[in-house]
């Protein structure tokens, strides 16, 4: 698959089934190939937890009871959705207290998912990026083994493509995004 139609073509995949399995090894391999993305001072400020299908269930009951404490259908919906996932990453980031090597951090982290996201689809392994409330919480945090000194930044749920044809592609809404100085 050429770079560019990769970009163009991959998408989010929310359809997510029970029975579903992805290739791990083709995901760990992936995940070290991202680790090629432009990071400033090669401080490479990612790590990730990878949470494998049989899993999945498991890590739902225990960061769902901090995500949603008093309420029992969110808990429940949130390992119905988790469990038919081929598994689950947790993207977390080094900090650092200098305000320039901070936001380096992120660039390079977004860097390191971008190409995460690219490679993950040209090997078959569909990916839908969340970031919800809850990742701030520190029991959250805890569960995941996330540091003093860093920060979860998200999450990656893996599937497969199988139903790739259905996602329509959507046109793009930043028409302007290049000015002149």
């Amino acid at each position: 698959m050429e770079l560019q139609e990769a970009i163009k073509s991959r998408r989010s995949i929310k359809k997510f089934k029970r029975d579903m399995q992805i290739d791990e090894s083709a995901l760990k391999e992936a995940i070290y190939e991202a680790a090629d993305a432009p990071n400033h001072g090669m401080r490479e400020p990612w790590r990730v937890v990878y949470v494998p299908k049989h899993k999945l269930g498991e890590m739902s009951r225990e960061i769902s009871r901090y995500a949603f404490p008093r309420d029992q259908e969110k808990q429940q919906s949130h390992y119905d959705a988790v469990t038919n996932l081929g598994g689950f990453l947790a993207i977390v980031m080094k900090c650092d207290a200098r305000q320039r090597e901070e936001n380096e951090n992120y660039l390079a982290v977004g860097a390191f998912a971008q190409n995460l996201l690219l490679l993950l689809y040209e090997k078959g392994i569909g990916t839908c990026w969340k970031t919800p409330e809850y990742i701030f919480k520190p029991k959250v945090r805890t569960a995941f083994g996330v540091g003093p000194d860093e920060k979860l930044i998200g999450f990656l749920y893996l599937t497969d493509l199988e139903d790739e044809e259905d996602f329509r592609k959507v046109p793009r809404k930043n028409t302007a995004m290049i000015t002149e100085f």
